[in-house]
């Protein structure tokens, strides 16, 4: 028998076979040529906003795709390999839209800028006292703000002399205060203060406040007991230890992650540092009002109004009167991070931008810092490289929740940043707390 024709033909359908197998075989998305970036839109938005990117050599699959805003992850809704849409992440900040696909790489050339969405967290918009229900409560000439690591709020709630609390949810209470424009320890409501200005609160949820008046720096425990760290009933300028110490109207007030305390000392204008025990020293400043770059002694200021501090232990200050936004090195030297010392508006560069009584200073991490501008109604953002831009407000002194500059506030002073990103304003003109997101 022959059986070369049919090992001949078996061979053949093997190979035959085999080859449709291979042919048929699922192929990976990964894509071949180079990865680009054409356009996307919209260039600016508000977060869970949806981003279309056209470009070239996309993965077909969403999560064969990784896109970032300014480094933070954006979630790929859909994929195709011209076409990707995107989620804009919250609190993306102003920076680069990058993505990454096969192994390849590529960045956008226009720059994102995320706006920022105002709603109101606590105030019906008139002056007067009443805990309750966010849309209900009252404040009087609202100030300095902190927020804990939960999401709760503290207000230096000024000519009420109490310091009040908000829940995540915009419940307001009283944690500390009798309304009483005096001095007295005590726990909570039992406790007075006289025009308390600044609130800064630590890592585990204590409080300290610049109780103006009273000359004197509070500390307010979780328990909301009520004592005193440095200072007295008399004003002045004096470096030492607890009582000893002097302040003058100080309004200002910040705290590090080692526990030292920072203070606007405002009509002193100088910036002080109070140790956990209590001992006092001048780390910025002398007494005289002015405005001189330096360190120490040799610096000048002309009403620092408040305070951030940041992971490297960095003091920002709010140099009201100067029109600056001033940074303070651990050592004591002081540079200019914004401003040009003229009371005007524009966005741009640090020392060709200009703001109109700066009132409010926070640090939003990674190199970002947050400034409330009082008499321009607006607030704004200093990047790392110090480019200023304004992120809510458009100018105009009023009410108007919304998204980016088309909305408005009144006075706006305190500003405080929670660990999720969130910033909080007291728009004190309007006796409300806005919730920027």
């Amino acid at each position: 028998m022959n059986l070369a024709k049919p090992l001949l033909i078996l061979s053949t359908l093997f190979w035959t076979f085999s080859s449709c197998k291979k042919d048929h075989a699922p192929q990976p998305d990964t894509p071949h040529g180079t990865l680009r970036i054409i356009s996307y839109s919209p260039t600016s938005a508000a977060k869970d906003s949806v981003i279309t990117i056209i470009g070239t050599n996309f993965s077909t699959t969403p999560g064969g795709n990784t896109v970032t805003i300014n480094n933070l992850p954006a979630t790929v809704l859909s994929a195709q390999s011209n076409e990707l849409t995107v989620k804009v992440p919250p609190h993306a900040g102003i920076g680069v839209l990058h993505v990454q696909a096969g192994g390849q790489e590529a960045s956008a050339s226009t720059i994102f800028q995320y706006l920022y969405t105002v709603s109101t967290l606590a105030g019906d918009g008139q002056y007067g006292f009443k805990d309750g229900a966010g849309n209900i409560a009252e404040f009087n000439a609202p100030d300095g703000v902190g927020v804990d690591g939960a999401g709760n709020v503290y207000v230096a709630d000024v000519l009420n002399n109490r310091i009040r609390k908000i829940t995540p949810d915009g419940q307001v209470s009283t944690w500390a205060g009798n309304g009483a424009a005096t001095f007295k320890e005590g726990k909570g409501t039992a406790a007075a203060f006289y025009n308390p200005y600044g609130v800064a609160v630590t890592s585990d949820g204590a409080l300290y406040v610049a109780d103006a008046n009273n000359n004197r720096i509070r500390n307010i425990t979780t328990a909301a007991e009520v004592t005193t760290l440095a200072g007295s009933d008399s004003a002045g300028y004096k470096d030492g230890s607890g009582g000893d110490a002097r302040f003058k109207n100080s309004e200002g007030v910040a705290v590090d992650a080692s526990g030292n305390i920072y203070v606007g000392d405002t009509y002193n204008s100088c910036v002080r540092k109070i140790t956990p025990s209590g001992v006092v020293t001048t780390l910025a400043g002398n007494g005289s009002y002015g405005f001189q770059e330096g360190t120490g002694s040799n610096a000048r200021f002309s009403f620092p109004r408040a305070l951030a501090v940041d992971a490297a232990g960095f003091v920002f200050v709010a140099d009201a009167d100067n029109q600056r936004i001033r940074r303070i090195s651990p050592a004591g030297e002081v540079v200019t991070l914004a401003g040009d010392g003229t009371p005007g508006f524009q966005d741009g560069s640090g020392p060709s931008a200009r703001f109109n009584n700066p009132a409010g200073v926070a640090d939003g991490g990674h190199g970002y810092t947050y400034v409330t501008d009082l008499i321009n109604n607006r607030v704004r953002q200093i990047s790392p490289t110090g480019i200023v831009t304004t992120i809510a407000g458009d100018g105009v002194a009023g009410y108007k929740d919304g998204v980016g500059t088309n909305t408005r506030f009144n006075y706006p002073a305190g500003i405080a940043i929670d660990r999720a990103g969130n910033i909080y304003v007291v728009d004190a003109g309007n006796y409300r707390i806005r919730k920027l997101e």
